[in-house]
């Protein structure tokens, strides 16, 4: 058995030395059809990769994006309203919606709320205010401009990565994916459908909860997958998909197919961080507990639980924050999660 995986190891490492290889040719086609490319490394069936229809909350929203992921702006299909975060932009924000609806003609209702707006005034100011407007317990913060963070969509700032990673290597991308060989865009896709999934779960939580996704932290490039709250408390949460994967948790220890992970330390670091920036922003301390969400596991055993993160399977989530004593009232979850919200609350050295 050690022989064949051995040899199995080595065909793979020669395979993608091979496609490394071709990284030339990939440039190559890449400068002769930009065009061609595009419909390697897109995902929407209808073409359209900067537009993504989200549906949660009891909202229908249509989010444009930027290809590094960067949001343009979104469309209400409810209500037609149009929320633009680039105004220099809004041809591409229009003409992507115009598109993606000719695509999808059950949408034609949004489509005359949006044809009935006005066309001679200016595009809705979007979230990213000057001023926060003024609430009962809101937290005294700076009039640093914010971007709400209410309106990130779960798995954003991964699928930046996976995009990324496929404009740097187009060809690669697509011959991986053919072959089922593990890449590196292969792993950020599978991170982006397991807080898919997580969100899902969150989605369903009762009056009373605030969940936020993709929280940018800093300038380092880290993230919060999750972060909920609620009179129960504050939870970071960390998705961890690993499909058909075998999973063995005892106190620090966390195994993926007998080889140890980093997922406990990580998630005590980051609660921890989390805590101190909340408690900056709201003047008061808020205690952050970090939690380990596992996705599409084939086994799951915890043989003795870690002592301050805890770690469950993802259809445990909901039931688990619901049995949680409560120890915040409701104005501290609010001027928490007034705080939370704004993206100037997580830039800056932290």
């Amino acid at each position: 058995m050690d022989v064949l995986t051995g040899s199995l190891a080595l065909y793979r490492d020669e395979f993608l030395s091979l496609l490394k290889r071709g990284s030339q040719i990939a440039d190559a086609i890449r400068r002769t059809s930009e065009a061609d490319m595009d419909s390697l490394i897109d995902e929407d069936p209808t073409g359209h990769e900067l537009v993504k229809r989200w549906r949660n909350f009891g909202k229908d929203r249509l989010y444009v994006n930027e290809p590094c992921g960067c949001p343009i702006g979104w469309l209400d299909l409810k209500t037609g309203e149009r929320v633009i975060k680039l105004p220099s932009h809004v041809d591409v924000f229009e003409r992507a919606v115009a598109e993606w609806m000719a695509a999808h003609p059950d949408t034609s209702s949004a489509l005359v709320a949006l044809r009935e707006c006005s066309d001679d005034r200016a595009p809705p100011v979007s979230k990213e205010l000057s001023q926060p407007p003024a609430r009962v317990g809101a937290p005294s913060i700076s009039d640093e401009p914010w971007t709400d963070l209410a309106e990130n969509l779960p798995g954003q700032a991964v699928r930046a990565q996976a995009i990324a990673q496929q404009r740097e290597q187009p060809v690669m991308t697509w011959f991986a994916r053919v072959l089922g060989v593990h890449t590196e865009e292969w792993a950020w896709r599978t991170g982006e459908k397991g807080e898919e999934l997580v969100a899902k779960e969150l989605a369903r939580l009762p009056e009373g909860w605030h969940v936020l996704h993709s929280i940018r932290v800093g300038d380092s490039g880290a993230d919060v997958d999750h972060l909920v709250i609620g009179r129960a408390g504050v939870f970071s949460l960390n998705t961890k998909h690993h499909r058909n994967a075998s999973i063995w948790v005892a106190r620090n220890v966390f195994m993926v197919n007998g080889q140890r992970q980093p997922y406990i330390r990580n998630s005590r670091h980051e609660a921890e961080r989390v805590a101190r920036i909340l408690s900056r922003a709201c003047g008061t301390r808020v205690d952050v507990r970090g939690v380990v969400v596992v996705v599409n596991a084939d086994s799951f055993t915890i043989k003795e639980p870690p002592v301050d993160v805890k770690v469950l399977y993802r259809l445990q989530l909901r039931r688990w924050l619901r049995e949680q004593s409560w120890v915040l009232d409701e104005a501290s979850v609010e001027k928490i999660f007034e705080a939370a919200r704004r993206s100037s609350t997580w830039s800056g050295k932290l």
